[in-house]
């Protein structure tokens, strides 16, 4: 069966390598680069950023297998959740690390719009190494980038690469304001769901426990000493967690 890692914001396929060596030799295990990120940094029209463009690459990952696994951490996790709610006889089984289903009211995406435009602005004002001094210090992610470690030190050296340019548009065109809300949705999915946090990370924490009264199927894991980002902190808790 064929696993999809769709990653977060400033991230790519690569930051999921840790939880492959996890995972047996043989496993089916595909984890893209999404507009603006990794191989795809250089994208530059507007249109190679909307959600069609980024649910067309989920579909060519996926291919012609059926029953897939999709995990999906942060922005990945929102945008697994579009792609399984047009999609649903292609997947068995959604992993979503940290991850929203939209805001409820178009008040709120307004809001979250503006708020993001602004982080677009700074990304292309100030560059890459203002925004991460502010983006890696979020608390939500501290418990990860505040120490060192080979990990650690190989994704930030990945980030640097990414252009100030690319991550603006991604920011602009799939943030979390630009993207309607799915909360009224999550009843339509039929196969199994796990919702995936860190114990450092009560926002989503609680927003984990919000959907999980609205998904039919669904399975809600608190993994201890990590934050936002499972995948990287606890990579191994992951893959036992997906059953390897």
């Amino acid at each position: 069966m064929r696993t999809i890692a769709l990653h977060g914001f400033t991230g790519e396929g690569a930051d999921f390598a840790d939880l492959r060596s996890h995972l047996p030799a043989a496993a089916d295990f595909l984890a893209p680069d999404l507009p603006g990120h990794g191989a795809r940094r250089g994208l530059r029209q507007v249109d190679d950023y909307s959600l069609a463009a980024h649910l067309k690459i989920i579909d060519e990952v996926v291919g012609d297998q059926e029953g897939v696994t999709v995990i999906g951490y942060s922005m990945g996790g929102r945008l697994a959740l579009h792609w399984a709610l047009a999609n649903p006889t292609r997947w068995r089984r959604l992993i979503l690390i940290g991850a929203s289903p939209g805001l409820i009211t178009a008040e709120e995406r307004a809001e979250r719009q503006l708020a993001d435009a602004a982080l677009a602005t700074f990304l292309r004002t100030q560059g890459l190494a203002a925004f991460y001094k502010y983006w890696h210090h979020q608390p939500m992610l501290r418990t990860f980038f505040q120490g060192d470690s080979p990990a650690r030190d190989a994704l930030v050296a990945r980030r640097a690469a990414n252009a100030p340019e690319a991550l603006a548009l991604s920011l602009e065109t799939v943030g979390n304001g630009s993207l309607p809300s799915l909360w009224e949705r999550l009843g339509e999915l039929r196969s199994p769901v796990d919702l995936v946090t860190g114990e450092a990370d009560p926002k989503f924490t609680a927003l984990a426990r919000r959907m999980g009264e609205k998904i039919p199927r669904v399975r809600l894991s608190v993994v201890e000493g990590a934050g936002h980002a499972v995948h990287l902190e606890r990579s191994g808790d992951l893959a036992t967690l997906m059953g390897f």
